[in-house]
């Protein structure tokens, strides 16, 4: 098939909750507030979550910030009255302890404003999928959960400034020292109330960062098919060792994932990816599980094979002609792919009264991973199509070499 016959896989990501953050509202510092900012690239590698920052719980923070401001001291032999001392050392630690607490918030919300923008499409609507299915259970939304954020600091530093504000201008040493007092007082008060703000972040970052890392400079052939049709027993026969199983935040159902090593093919490992069912409805009824198998179509450099079972006892979800429309649908929508159709159990019966095994697509494999039907064909030809996609990645400087690094990387000389 060669280099022109993969597809582009990395078009921009759809237009979901997680990409329309007003990033204006959550940093109003931020130069994304002119309407005008240009888009950033996207990252051409995964791991972008991994850099999603750790946010300190409030609790920290606010201990933080009083240890640093309580601290503070004035020069007495510059400023020998003590009531313009009292004033000026009250503004002081207010200006720190507001500080202290708003900076480390500001920097964390400009963080997600930046890896957010940039991540890998893939991992951008793994992310988006993750904090969807974290609101249908009664979360925030992961805007929500950024503006609350940057409301708590914002009030911070507003209580700071107006205590502040009263030191600088109290009339006596007392009076200096009960602004500086009252401040601390209201800042702390915020600060508690707003420990579960602060939480709703750790706990959204949490499930950002537990997203596993596809490599993408591995070559990869993904098992697509409905539910039920006997793709992750193709995936344990024709791994080379036992698979493993990729888990995501948003879904109960992982994505198996196996490896493939061959002796005459020196340039490292490949990969062949179960991925969850999908049904035969439009894209906007499909659930975060059939998101994930669309996206990894969509989104990563990776052959294709279709898994059809002809033999009507995959439930009605499954039928036949459920999944001759829906594998027609995606040939469709992937007509350049490495692609391979793949009739799983054929040492069962297929059902012969069903009209639809006559539309099954001609040259379609025939596979029974009971016997060993089809399996030297099948893995033959998963190695054409991994060989086609590793010409594509080592073109565009992706492809891995042995031990799993990445071809062009190096220790800079």
């Amino acid at each position: 098939m060669g280099l022109k016959g993969l597809q582009p896989f990395c078009p921009p990501p759809p237009a979901t909750s997680l990409h329309n953050i007003p990033t204006a509202e959550v940093n109003p510092s931020s130069p994304s507030a002119s309407p005008l900012k240009r888009a950033r690239p996207r990252r051409t590698v995964t791991g972008g979550l991994k850099n999603l920052p750790v946010t300190p719980p409030a609790n920290e923070l606010l201990n933080r910030a009083v240890r640093l401001s309580k601290w503070l001291k004035v020069d007495e032999e510059k400023i020998k009255n003590q009531r313009q001392r009292a004033r000026k050392l009250g503004a002081l630690k207010l200006d720190t302890l507001t500080k202290s607490i708003s900076k480390p918030l500001r920097d964390v919300l400009k963080a997600y404003d930046y890896e957010l923008a940039v991540l890998h499409p893939f991992e951008a609507t793994l992310a988006d999928l993750t904090v969807r299915a974290r609101a249908k259970q009664g979360h925030q939304s992961l805007p929500e959960v950024l503006k609350a954020v940057n409301e708590l600091r914002k009030s911070v530093l507003e209580t700071g400034k107006r205590h502040a504000a009263a030191a600088k201008n109290a009339t006596s040493k007392q009076e200096a020292i009960e602004a500086t007092e009252a401040g601390f007082r209201e800042v702390e008060s915020l600060m508690l109330e707003g420990a579960d703000v602060v939480l709703n972040l750790i706990d959204v970052q949490k499930a950002l960062r537990k997203i596993p890392i596809v490599q993408l400079g591995m070559p990869t052939v993904v098992l697509v098919g409905a539910p039920n049709v006997g793709k992750s027993s193709i995936v344990r026969a024709i791994s080379s060792g036992t698979p493993e199983v990729n888990n995501y935040p948003f879904t109960t159902r992982g994505m198996t994932l196996g490896h493939l090593q061959y002796e005459d093919w020196a340039e490292g490992q490949c990969q062949v990816m179960d991925t969850p069912g999908v049904l035969n409805r439009p894209d906007e009824e499909r659930n975060e599980m059939e998101s994930l198998t669309l996206a990894s179509m969509l989104h990563l450099p990776t052959a294709v094979m279709f898994v059809l079972d002809l033999t009507g006892n995959s439930g009605a979800l499954s039928s036949i002609e459920n999944q001759i429309q829906i594998r027609n649908g995606l040939r469709a929508r992937f007509p350049k792919r490495p692609w391979v159709d793949v009739i799983s159990k054929a040492d069962l019966p297929m059902d012969q009264e069903d009209p639809a095994v006559a539309r099954a697509p001609a040259g379609a494999l025939k596979v029974s991973v009971a016997d060993g039907t089809g399996l030297a064909d099948l893995e033959a030809r998963v190695k054409e199509m991994l060989l086609d996609v590793r010409e594509v990645l080592s073109a565009i400087g992706l492809a891995e070499g042995p031990g799993g690094r990445v071809e062009g990387e190096g220790s800079g000389g």
